[in-house]
Formats: C-alpha cells, sequence, structure tokens
C-alpha cells in the first residue's frame, strides 16, 4: 500500500474512531432532563423510624389516612364532576335482580363485582378475597345490617345487601357505597390478616345479630395486629413502602400494579417533619412537588409567600371543623349548656384568626350553602337557630339549669368550677393553632377557663375515646362531600360510636315537644331513601334536630388548597374538574391516585436549549478551518462542562491531523 492510500485510509481511521465518541458526547448533552420523584413532606410529631419498627397495619399507626391514594389502590373512584364512575382494580360490575330499582325494599339486592388483574407489590395477586378481607375489616368498624359475601374464583365476588338498604333513588351514593366500598381503598391482603379475617367470618352470623361483645373484641385485635409480612405484601396502590428513615419514607413504585406502565414517576419521597416551621420552610425552598392539608397545614402566610412556581388550587368545601361534646360529662349532657357555648364563641373572630381559607359557618348543622345542596334548603330549615354571640343569652341558659356565676367564675349545680378540657387529635398547623386560642380565650372570658392540648398516640386517643375520660370537648373534622345528600356521617356515625365513640352519645335527640329523633336510624334514610321526597324530608329533619341539640357544635369551612411545584410536576390547570375529585376519597386522596394512574400529573422534563456560535481556528499553515462552540442551558453536573472542552480538544485534533496530511499529500 503505498504511502498516498496509507495517509488516506489513516486519516479515515482517525476520523471514524474519534467521532464515535464525539455523536455519544453531542447526543448526551442534548438530552433532556426527566425528575421521576415526587415530593411530599408531611407533618407528624411522631416519624416512623425504620422499616424493622415499622407495623404496616395502618388501624395499628401504619401509613395510612393521608396516603391511600398511593400505597392503596381504589377499586372504583366517583367523577364527583357528572358522578360518573372511574373503574380502578374492578373491571366491571352488575346489580340483580335485574328489576332491583323495583324490587329493593324488600328483596336481596346482589352486587357482582370482576377485577382486573393487579397484584400486591410482592408479586401477589390481588384477588376477590381481599375485597372480601377489606370488606369484613370495614364492616365490623361499622354498624349492623351487614352484608353477606360470596367468592366465585380469584376474580369475581358477589356481595348481597339486605333488602332496603340500597335505593335507586341515591344512585351516586350507592355506587360510592357499593363498588367504592364506601370510598375506602382496598386496604387489607386477606393473607395476611387471615387469622383475625377467619375468626371473622367464623362468627359472622353473629356478628350480623349485632353482637356488641364480639365487634368489640375484634376491633381491639384489629388495633393490635401485626401483619406477617414482607412489607411490601401489605401494599397494593401504586407504590409501596420501600424504606424508611427518621427523616424520610420511600415509596417505589409497585411493578404490579395494574396500570404501572401508566405512573411515570418511579418514587415517591415523604419528607418526616416533626414541625411545621420545617415543613413550610421545605415548601418555599422549593423541595416539594405538591402539597394539601392531607399533608399538613397550608396557612395563609405560607400561601401569600409562596415562590412564583407554585400554583394554588382553591376548592370550595362544605365541611371544616367543629367542637364535639363529650356527653359523659354530666354538664355537656345538658343542651342548655351546649347552646350556651354555642351563644359565646364568636364564628367570625374565631375565622379571622384562623386565615383566608375559612369561612364562619352561618347555621350551625344547617344545610350548607352550596351549590350541590340547594335542593335541601326548603323554608323548614331557613329558619334555624344561627346562635349569633350573644352573651346575656349564654348567662341565661346556664342559670336555667343551675349554674352561678363567682367573681367572674361560672360553677355547676354542685358548686365545683366549670372548666373544659379540649383535645386536639392531630397536629394542628398555625392557622387551627390560632383558632384554639381563641376559643380558649373566649370561654374562659366568660368564665369557664378552657384549656387544650394535642395527642395523636392512636392507642391513647382509643382508649380516651373508649372510656370517655380526659376530655370535655374534641376538635375534629366536621361536614364533607357526599353525592347526592348531605354529609352526617362524622356526627352522627364515625364519631358517634362506629367506630370512634368520641361523643358518648346514645344518638337520641329530644326536642322541645317532648318527641325523639333517633338519627342513627335517620341516617340511613339520607343515604337509602324510599323516594326523593323522603330524601330531602329526611336531611332537612336531620338538620333541625342536630341544630337545636348540638352534639357537636361546627364553627367553620375550610376551603381546601393544593398547591403544586410547577417546577416538578404538570397537573391540570385549576378550573379543571379533576379537583374536584378532592372530594373522594380518604382525606382527599383520590386526586393522588387518578393524578398519577391516569396521567394528570406528569414530571416535568427540563428543557435543554442549545445555542451555536461560528469562530475560526487559524492552524499556521493555509488552511483556515471553521468550528463551533456548543453552550448547552441546562441545570446539570459539573461533567457536562468537561465534556464540552473535551469535545473541543478533539475537534482541534482533528484539525490539525488533517492540515498536516495535507502538507504531506503537497509535498
Amino acid at each position: 500500500m503505498n504511502s498516498h492510500k496509507l495517509s488516506k485510509y489513516l486519516t479515515l481511521g482517525i476520523v471514524l474512531i474519534l467521532l464515535v465518541p464525539l455523536t455519544s458526547s453531542i447526543t448526551t448533552l442534548a438530552q433532556t432532563n426527566t425528575s421521576n420523584t415526587l415530593y411530599i413532606a408531611w407533618v407528624t410529631p411522631h416519624p416512623f423510624q425504620s422499616l424493622s419498627t415499622y407495623n404496616p397495619n395502618l388501624f395499628a399507626g401504619g401509613l395510612g389516612g393521608s396516603f391511600y391514594g398511593l400505597v392503596y389502590a381504589y377499586t372504583a373512584l366517583l367523577n364527583v364532576s357528572n358522578n360518573g364512575i372511574i373503574p380502578c382494580l374492578i373491571e366491571n360490575w352488575s346489580f340483580s335482580p335485574p328489576n332491583w330499582e323495583q324490587v329493593w325494599k324488600n328483596e336481596t339486592v346482589n352486587v357482582t363485582m370482576t377485577l382486573r388483574h393487579s397484584g400486591w407489590a410482592n408479586g401477589a395477586p390481588v384477588t376477590a378475597y381481599d375485597i372480601l378481607a377489606t370488606s369484613l375489616i370495614l364492616d365490623i368498624l361499622g354498624a349492623p345490617p351487614y352484608p353477606n359475601y360470596t367468592v366465585i374464583n380469584n376474580y369475581t365476588i358477589v356481595i348481597s345487601y339486605p333488602p332496603g338498604t340500597l335505593s335507586p333513588y341515591l344512585l351516586p351514593f350507592t355506587y360510592l357505597d357499593t363498588i367504592g366500598l364506601g370510598e375506602v381503598a382496598l386496604i387489607t391482603s386477606y393473607f395476611q390478616y387471615k387469622p383475625l379475617i377467619q375468626q371473622i367470618e367464623g362468627n359472622w352470623s353473629q356478628l350480623q345479630q349485632g353482637n356488641t361483645t364480639l365487634i368489640k373484641k375484634f376491633r381491639q385485635e384489629l388495633h393490635s395486629y401485626v401483619p406477617p409480612g414482607p412489607i411490601s405484601a401489605n401494599y397494593n396502590g401504586p407504590f409501596y413502602v420501600a424504606e424508611i428513615t427518621p427523616n424520610e419514607i420511600i415509596l417505589d413504585k409497585n411493578p404490579y400494579y395494574f396500570a404501572a406502565n401508566n405512573i411515570k414517576f418511579n418514587q415517591v419521597v415523604i419528607y418526616q417533619f416533626s414541625s411545621v416551621s420545617s415543613a413550610e420552610a421545605a415548601v418555599l425552598n422549593g423541595q416539594v412537588s405538591i402539597e394539601y392539608s392531607a399533608f399538613m397545614s397550608l396557612p395563609s402566610t405560607l400561601i401569600s409567600s409562596l415562590p412564583s412556581y407554585y400554583e394554588v388550587i382553591n376548592i370550595p368545601n362544605p365541611g371544616g371543623y367543629a367542637l364535639y361534646f363529650n356527653f359523659k360529662n354530666p354538664w355537656l349532657s345538658m343542651v342548655q349548656v351546649r347552646q350556651a357555648i354555642a351563644y359565646v364563641l364568636n364564628r367570625t373572630s374565631i375565622v379571622l384568626a384562623g386565615g383566608p381559607k375559612y369561612s364562619p359557618v352561618p347555621i350551625p348543622n344547617g344545610i350548607p350553602n352550596f351549590t350541590y345542596y340547594k335542593q335541601f334548603i326548603t323554608p323548614a330549615v331557613e329558619n334555624l337557630n344561627p346562635y349569633n354571640t350573644n352573651l346575656q343569652k349564654a348567662a341565661q341558659l346556664l342559670e336555667s339549669v343551675g349554674f352561678t356565676m363567682k367573681n367572674g367564675q361560672w360553677y355547676t349545680p354542685n358548686g365545683t368550677p366549670f372548666t373544659l378540657t379540649i383535645l386536639v387529635p392531630f397536629s394542628p398547623g398555625p392557622g387551627l393553632i390560632n383558632m384554639l386560642n381563641v376559643i380558649e380565650n373566649e370561654l374562659t372570658s366568660f368564665g369557664i377557663p378552657t384549656s387544650y392540648y394535642v395527642q395523636t398516640v392512636s392507642s391513647v386517643l382509643l382508649k380516651d375515646y373508649e372510656t370517655g375520660q380526659g376530655y370535655d370537648l374534641v376538635m375534629q373534622a366536621w361536614g364533607g362531600y357526599y353525592p347526592g345528600t348531605v354529609d352526617w356521617f362524622l356526627e352522627t356515625q364515625y364519631l358517634n360510636g362506629i367506630p370512634y365513640n368520641v361523643t358518648q352519645w346514645d344518638g337520641i335527640v329530644k326536642l322541645p315537644n317532648g318527641t325523639q329523633v333517633n338519627v342513627t336510624s335517620l341516617y340511613k334514610a339520607t343515604i337509602a331513601p324510599n323516594s326523593s321526597s323522603e330524601l330531602i324530608s329526611a336531611n332537612d329533619e336531620m338538620a333541625y334536630a342536630l341544630n337545636y341539640y348540638l352534639p357537636a357544635l361546627p364553627l367553620v369551612y375550610e376551603s381546601q388548597q393544593v398547591i403544586v411545584n410547577t417546577h416538578d410536576l404538570i397537573a391540570p390547570p385549576p378550573n379543571s374538574w379533576f379537583w374536584e375529585e378532592y372530594f373522594y376519597g380518604i382525606g382527599g386522596t383520590a386526586i393522588n391516585q387518578l393524578g398519577i394512574t391516569a396521567g394528570y400529573f406528569q414530571p416535568v422534563t427540563t428543557s435543554v436549549t442549545t445555542t451555536s456560535t461560528s469562530s475560526t481556528t487559524s492552524v499556521p499553515t493555509t488552511v483556515s478551518v471553521s468550528t463551533t462552540t456548543t453552550t448547552i442551558t441546562i441545570t446539570t453536573s459539573s461533567s457536562n462542562t468537561l465534556a464540552i472542552a473535551a469535545v473541543a480538544v478533539v475537534i482541534i485534533i482533528i484539525v490539525i491531523i488533517a492540515a498536516v496530511l495535507a502538507l504531506r499529500r503537497r509535498r
């Protein structure tokens, strides 16, 4: 081979060898950067410490509540904007007999559900037995009548509801309560809870008859149960608990979840903060992707200080906070005393202390003045007692039942000072703390020394609620959204002994005319009415009874707010129907599952901007060669700078070699 050919091929070889890393370098520099991690701040006074000490049983304090939509799959979601069904774990469903809407009052109604193929995070399939297990657990936390369950095969279950429990006049709620498992996700693995589930199954007939001893026994066992593991076997949602440190909970994507391929996030990092101020600092520093009240309080001071890249979504809400009275206190069991306290507290002042996302409840236990409740605001409930602040009226009510005022202090009929203690069973944010301080000050100034304390340990709270000791009132959530009817669930069921006996009340309202109303029974008419007219009259009767009797004193509505970090997360615009899904699911967590699974939440892909400028590199010969300098505008590691320098060096070497070979050819 002559020197000319050798030079030709040698030059070509060098160029080809150098172009391989050059092409690769250009590709690397031109790629986009996607963050596949979702970041959430969570305020908890008792952060989880490690996987080795973690009990995944959510009824024993495991991760649940605020995180249902992330770690547990819903069987179905309700589209709040149009009351349509969004299937999740279930593929299809049917009601029978075919004429069930005509015979439901006198005949059993069967709901058949077929599951799609999905899996727990350890690879075990989600089956109809898991629906059975979850349903049985939810039943013992509720009250009879309970349905019957028949597992046809691994993917089909029939739930048979007693006559008169599923109403065609309230279809959205009926769907929510049946195929939606009462807005609760699939939270129980049959095999992880098998010993307890089999005990419940073996005593089902007695439980259906309302055996309170057995119900109490199984509730206690549930609250202390430890699943055998592994931990991943307890989670069937988009993510599962993979790692725990005192500062973070790491959720990894569940590869067996039916929609895993649709999920663009590989991981969720939950920052555990013991103080609100630390969580707020993380938000302000841009460390958080999405945040709302299920995870931490969002006070107005934080909202007004957010960096411009956060978007705030405001969602009007027919619920908020109330004071629940403990009827085991003999003085609070008197309706006159509860009404007196209502006249003392200035709900407008309380709201002003809380911030702009709160508004005063105009009529305690009245029908909320929201669009979807307009049909229930009839003349029968337009003139309920608003309990406007009236200290003179409050004093008259106390005196009417034997209380006396001495030296600025109210005394009970037996001569002891009348004092009150308020239990707060959650970590309050700054707004709630401000409102609690106003409540405390107003009652104390009136002559009823009042204090509040925070207790969030579930075992302690369960004992307090069981005995009715250690508190006089409880600050808790009130109201909320139910499709097609008013939500009386917390006040008449959940916090009234089914399952938590916060009020220690028997559910009987004694009206001024001597009649009695059983609100537990009346509640059933608000969710399973015999007709549309009964639906309206049942809600109006409930409002009238609770407004007079005040087992709870609703104080404020809380407008829900969601903040989205647009540097991390692409989400629907604030006016999208999607945000109404906040009203579905435990703690508003349906938006997490729907957003992540259906693609409404997407990670932000960082744009790469490339600009080119031409320059001329002079070589000490008669040849001029044009080269290009590339600048990449992107936040990455310093290795990009090294890569750019390397490309420049390679180009210069190529130019020099080409020039030398060209000169040799000329000779």
